[in-house]
């Protein structure tokens, strides 16, 4: 019998870097010269949570990563899954005063129409601002319009990023613990899509974005590793 693999997400590094906050960063300029790399790693979560091994509303993240984690979720990782990623965005910082108060955060930007963009309903008139033949967009837009797309129809949705991603960079498959990485990687805003899954997964998780770098919770610092649990 087929195993059903509910979706199931959980920050083990911030996925989207902070949109525009009023609180100023510790380092608040990314640095260019650095490159980023990105670790995922597929759980079974349900067979976890039946089990009582874990409890997915109880985990708050630190933005940083966590062996706990890791650890107690090792024996429900998944073999043989790939993902694919594909840049979609520069990420830029943006500092600018809005009704009186200072906001310091990031902003994404697209080069004009776009295939990803079409994919989850954002349209120009959603840009933040638009500067030198670019677009910017703030990623509570980006994450909430993929996610109501996602929620009104999965498998459109997810058939639509997964096209957009065919000329991306597949990941090699997950390894016995579940894990699958890519370094030296470009800084900017990707879309990570589940591409193949083994015969015994009979339900994907969702596409993803990820920022790199993104900063920690508290917004203290720069993180250019971005590890996540799927």
């Amino acid at each position: 019998m087929k195993k059903i693999h509910r979706v199931w997400a959980m920050l083990l590094a911030a996925i989207m870097a902070l949109s525009l906050i009023t609180t100023a960063f510790a380092e608040p300029t990314i640095d260019p010269a650095k490159n980023a790399s990105l670790s995922i790693y597929k759980y079974d979560i349900t067979t976890a949570n039946s089990d009582g091994a874990w409890d997915a509303e109880s985990y708050v993240s630190t933005g940083l990563h966590d062996d706990t984690v890791i650890d107690k979720l090792s024996k429900y990782a998944i073999q043989g899954v790939e993902f694919t990623y594909l840049r979609v965005a520069d990420i830029a910082m943006n500092n600018e005063v809005l009704d009186g108060q200072r906001t310091v955060g990031v902003l994404y930007g697209f080069d004009g129409a776009d295939a990803v963009l079409s994919a989850i309903g954002v349209t120009a008139a959603d840009a933040h601002k638009s500067e030198n033949g670019k677009n910017y967009y703030t990623s509570d837009l980006l994450n909430n319009k993929l996610s109501a797309v996602l929620t009104a129809n999965a498998t459109a949705a997810k058939n639509a990023l997964e096209a957009a991603v065919k000329n991306g960079t597949t990941m090699t498959e997950t390894d016995a613990a579940g894990h699958t990485s890519a370094s030296d990687m470009e800084q900017g805003l990707y879309l990570v899509v589940e591409t193949r899954v083994p015969e015994n997964v009979t339900s994907t998780c969702n596409p993803f974005f990820v920022s790199l770098p993104m900063t920690t919770i508290d917004g203290a610092a720069w993180n250019y590793e971005d590890r996540k649990s799927v």
